[in-house]
């Protein structure tokens, strides 16, 4: 499934069901994984793990970039993180007006939503949150 990569780097692969976001060679690649963010550099021991919502973020030399990623599984093989996700988004192509519109949608629904508006509602909350930290870092 992977292929290795020459000179201590790492190869990202970023991809949802619609496109394949990204295909990069990195120093360094931090996912926002279950029980926190999980940092992966060249020589990374073989791993699957499941991805949350929030930030990837990956490294170049000195030059740092962000996406808001969504849910979804990694996987880091021979100096390869495969990374598929449901949802991914640049920094450039987030609308931050937008997302801070849902998150204002999210709280008027947290207030008086049932279990499952509620659920939605925490859901969307999460990935706008995320969307907006990109943007802002970027």
């Amino acid at each position: 499934m992977s292929e290795s990569t020459t000179g201590g780097r790492l190869k990202l692969v970023l991809a949802t069901h619609d496109e394949k976001v990204l295909d990069v060679e990195c120093d360094q690649v931090a996912l926002p994984g279950r029980l926190g963010e999980l940092g992966v550099l060249p020589g990374h021991m073989p791993l699957l793990t499941i991805l949350s919502v929030g930030e990837l973020r990956y490294r170049d030399g000195k030059r740092e970039t962000s996406l808001a990623i969504s849910w979804g599984f990694a996987e880091v093989a021979d100096d390869v993180v495969t990374v598929l996700a449901e949802f991914a988004q640049r920094p450039d192509e987030i609308d931050v007006a937008g997302a801070k519109a849902e998150i204002e949608s999210a709280y008027e629904v947290l207030s008086v939503g049932g279990r499952e508006e509620v659920k939605e509602a925490l859901a969307k909350l999460e990935l706008a949150s995320a969307r907006i930290q990109v943007a802002e870092r970027n």
